[in-house]
């Protein structure tokens, strides 16, 4: 089914609902800056939780007070923009991402926690570093289209997902996509992706604002740790609840709407690497038309 639309332009619509993401220039120099020196600020309280995750973001402290002024400062500072690319959306939570100096702040292949229905609709991040991002200070990685693959439901604390057994395939295909500053990414939840690790010497600073189509409910998807029956919970969520969401507990006051049971077995490798392998004939096709046009149309001009 068709899934409302959030983008304004339609032809990023149009990129973001084929590969899974899309790259746009949004933030000023000025507004960059804000973001950056914001962290700075409170750096202290965001790197109490650095013994343990060299990449990790602002919801891992469970600092409830530290969690809400990140939230509206980072909301405020986005909104400025937001608007100019986006229509008929509402926001879920916003937060820092670090990726400490560490060959242990990789962020191997994964998909982003579940917040709506998708089978209806999607949710997205609207990611921005606030310095130029390459593969030494950890750029992230997609693999194109692979939001349309599964209807996976993505769960916490346990997280099974369907994905594993593929992992090192999925890192083979993968595209690099650099950022310069004021570039930000907008990446489906559902889109498998990643980052390098940070080998430069310097903290990677990244800002993240979840929103979701004006329509759409949002949800959080709970399946405890040791569960053998795989019987999700699934709760009806407000941005209070996610602030005060604490690491492997279940909503305090969010409304259990069902529980579920769900077949998280791996999916099949040879399916898997057969899309793959598709995919990548399709891109180099593409490519190749796209050369010999250019090439007929300079013969042309000799």
């Amino acid at each position: 089914m068709n899934k409302p639309r959030v983008f304004r332009d339609e032809k990023l619509q149009n990129e973001f609902d084929e590969n899974g993401f899309v790259k746009i220039r949004m933030f000023s120099p000025e507004q960059i800056k804000r973001l950056h020196d914001f962290y700075v600020k409170t750096q202290h309280q965001h790197e109490t939780v650095i013994d343990k995750k060299k990449f990790h973001a602002t919801n891992d402290t469970d600092n409830a007070d530290l969690i809400q002024i990140a939230d509206s400062f980072i909301k405020d500072v986005m909104f400025e923009e937001i608007d100019k690319h986006f229509y008929n959306y509402k926001t879920i939570a916003a937060n820092y991402l670090v990726k400490q100096s560490s060959p242990e702040s990789e962020l191997g292949p994964h998909q982003d926690l579940r917040f709506v229905d998708e089978e209806s609709f999607y949710s997205l991040n609207i990611w921005v570093a606030t310095e130029p991002t390459n593969k030494e200070n950890g750029c992230l990685r997609f693999l194109k289209g692979s939001h349309r693959l599964h209807n996976t439901i993505r769960t916490l604390p346990a997280y099974p997902w369907k994905y594993e057994s593929v992992i090192k395939e999925i890192s083979k295909h993968f595209t690099d996509v650099k950022t310069e500053l004021g570039d930000c990414i907008i990446l489906n939840h559902a889109c498998i992706h990643g980052s390098y690790p940070n080998l430069s010497r310097q903290t990677r600073i990244a800002a993240i604002l979840a929103i979701i189509p004006e329509d759409a409910s949002i949800y959080h998807y709970f399946l405890p740790d040791g569960n053998p029956d795989n019987k999700v919970e699934k709760y009806a969520m407000t941005l209070n609840d996610f602030i005060n969401l604490k690491g492997g507990q279940r909503p305090q006051h969010a409304v259990l709407e069902e529980t579920f049971m769900y077949d998280f077995s791996p999916v099949n490798a040879k399916s898997f690497l057969k899309y793959i392998t598709n995919k990548r004939s399709q891109e180099n096709n593409v490519y190749q038309f796209i050369r010999n046009q250019i090439s007929a149309l300079f013969k042309g001009v000799r």
